[in-house]
């Protein structure tokens, strides 16, 4: 997408509708009274099992390193769209500057929930019974980070690993130690977690990825406009017309990953596992795709 090629600035509209969604879904929220879900299916992520707490504190311990390793690997190379332009751009992002991604999100979200869930476990194991909101928290950020895990290897496997190859590009610093994790095995811890746990999952959560979908556009849009002057994916873009569906597939496409798992997770467990083994085998990819194989993925 270049300049030229908007020939009507929508910005208005799309954040307009933005605006709306977001009241018709905290509308919704309150009408399910989301809050009293979320509080009833906080205990079913609850364990007292060591090896669940060993489990977790490796988990924990994993994903912080990518995040510190992504910090101090140097600066990134990104395709980006200016928000002025429309222009594609090259940015090379440093630091904390790194986490304007959606995949990066991802990879915080993983964090999250496992330092939620080795505190909330360790609280337990002292005898602490009201855990309240952290426990609350916890239910929310595994309904979003596994939904966004499944949603960024599937993206990335089928489509910007083939769209690298379509055009021979170089794509190794895409199996980095933090790519990996944002991209392959955020998805493997997760699904492994609700594998062990079987937590109590309501179809009203797919809401919550919705709502994560609008945080993450919003984000993206303010960092635009009062940061870094572009946005990382072109779709995003609020200028072409067609820019309001798109923003909102995102947001859908992560209540969509949730419900597919929700709905895995209210199988018997004997179908479960198999189910969850061969979907995350189909999402993730450890090695670059030699050009042999080229024909394979795209």
């Amino acid at each position: 997408m270049t300049g030229e090629q908007i020939d009507h600035d929508y910005t208005i509209f799309t954040f307009f509708l933005i605006i709306l969604v977001a009241i018709l879904t905290i509308f919704y929220s309150l009408t399910i009274d989301l809050f009293s879900l979320i509080d009833s299916a906080s205990d079913s992520f609850q364990s007292s099992s060591l090896l669940i707490l060993l489990w977790r504190i490796s988990c924990l311990c994993v994903g912080i390193s990518a995040v510190v390793y992504m910090i101090k690997c140097g600066p990134g190379n990104m395709r980006v769209i200016s928000i002025r332009t429309g222009d594609e751009i090259i940015e090379y992002p440093t630091g904390l500057t790194k986490f304007v991604t959606f995949s990066s999100w991802t990879l915080l979200a993983n964090v999250s929930y496992f330092l939620l869930a080795v505190v909330n476990q360790i609280l337990l194991g002292l005898g602490y019974d009201a855990l309240g909101v952290i426990a609350q928290v916890q239910v929310v950020i595994f309904c979003v980070g596994i939904a966004m895990a499944f949603l960024t290897a599937t993206i990335v496997r089928h489509i910007i690993l083939p769209d690298e190859i379509k055009i021979g590009r170089n794509h190794d610093h895409m199996f980095l130690f933090h790519e990996q994790i944002m991209h392959n095995f955020s998805a493997v811890f997760l699904a492994l977690e609700l594998v062990l746990l079987q937590p109590m999952l309501e179809p009203q959560f797919a809401i919550i990825g919705l709502i994560m979908g609008l945080i993450y556009v919003t984000f993206a849009y303010l960092f635009a406009y009062f940061g870094g002057g572009y946005i990382v994916y072109s779709f995003l873009h609020p200028k072409p017309k067609i820019a309001p569906i798109l923003v909102f597939v995102l947001a859908g496409l992560i209540s969509l990953s949730y419900t597919g798992l929700w709905y895995v997770s209210t199988l018997n467990r004997m179908i479960t596992i198999p189910i969850i083994a061969v979907w995350v085998s189909m999402i993730v990819q450890f090695r670059p795709a030699h050009s042999e194989r080229a024909k394979e993925i795209i």
